[in-house]
């Protein structure tokens, strides 16, 4: 969504800090001069419109103006830097200490239209309305999918604060296309100031994490599968043994490739699977010295999960 002089940005995002909806979407608004505050009105149709959401304060927005390329999960990146020239506002830089903490988060928006979740320790000013960002922690809450394509030059940023709003959302419309109007929210929907456009929210709310650490161990031929799941909810605690589960029921699939093709799909409801030497026989004509593999978490709210590779 654009305006002349505005940035207008529907955001999906997966959950951050855990407690939002899980039906939520973001929308991102700037315009000079700011009119006080943005109404986003959404409906299925052309008429019948209800407010959806409410920006009462310009949010922190720009472009990257290099190229930011995929980069380690989980980890601190400290080879990665990128320069952003942001619309309005100032970035500033944090103690690693306030970054742990949920400063400094942003979204990137990469070359398939997705958005990378990051967060930056170090932000210094090279320019006018101009930062290069270090010391970055990329794929946050599970936007290992959306890191993958990596985001060109001329990519929208968009720092994830108070000024980023829920779009409230029910179970229906997730995934539903919604006509949205939006412009100043002192005045009505229909006057010429508003601008109109289409969007669907996926609902990334729900979308089960990639697992991670995959293994294999062969007994006699067999091999067994073993690797260690991640939560959508409620895993930074260091007090529990296991993050919880946040789905339904615990289900994976297993993947396994011959070349880029699945030659079979195995279903376990624990996270580690035994690929027996007889399959192994009937799929490959001999037991193969490596196995090329992907998994999957399974939701019953969203269906198969970003998959993890690995050749073991």
């Amino acid at each position: 969504m654009s305006l002349t002089d505005s940035c207008d940005c529907p955001v999906d995002l997966p959950l951050i800090r855990g407690d939002e909806s899980e039906t939520a979407g973001y929308v991102a608004a700037t315009q000079s001069p700011w009119p006080g505050g943005v109404a986003f009105y959404a409906s299925p149709e052309t008429t019948d419109f209800r407010l959806a959401a409410l920006a009462s304060a310009p949010a922190t927005t720009g472009q990257l103006l290099d190229a930011l390329v995929p980069g380690p999960a989980g980890r601190l990146d400290k080879a990665s830097r990128v320069r952003v020239k942001i619309d309005r506002g100032e970035l500033s830089s944090a103690s690693q200490t306030a970054m742990l903490a949920g400063a400094n988060l942003a979204a990137v928006r990469n070359a398939n239209g997705g958005w990378e979740l990051i967060q930056f320790q170090n932000a210094v000013l090279t320019a006018p309305a101009t930062y290069e960002l270090s010391a970055m922690l990329r794929a946050l809450s599970g936007t290992d999918p959306e890191m993958s394509p990596g985001a060109p030059a001329g990519s929208r940023f968009v720092l994830i604060d108070a000024t980023v709003p829920p779009v409230a959302l029910n179970a229906a419309e997730v995934g539903l296309p919604l006509v949205w109007r939006y412009g100043p929210a002192d005045r009505d929907f229909g006057e010429e100031s508003y601008a109109g456009a289409t969007h669907t929210f996926a609902g990334l709310a729900r979308r089960p994490l990639s697992p991670v650490h995959l293994r294999g161990k062969r007994d006699s031929g067999d091999l067994t599968i073993t690797w260690i799941r991640r939560t959508r909810s409620g895993g930074d605690s260091w007090e529990t043994l296991d993050v919880p589960l946040a789905e339904e029921s615990e289900r994976y699939e297993i993947d396994i490739l011959d070349g880029v093709n699945v030659i079979r799909t195995i279903p376990t409801d624990t996270p580690s699977a035994v690929y027996a030497q007889a399959q192994q026989i009937a799929d490959f004509g001999a037991a193969p010295s490596s196995i090329t593999l992907r998994v999957s978490q399974i939701s019953a709210a969203w269906g198969r999960g970003p998959a993890t590779e690995a050749t073991i």
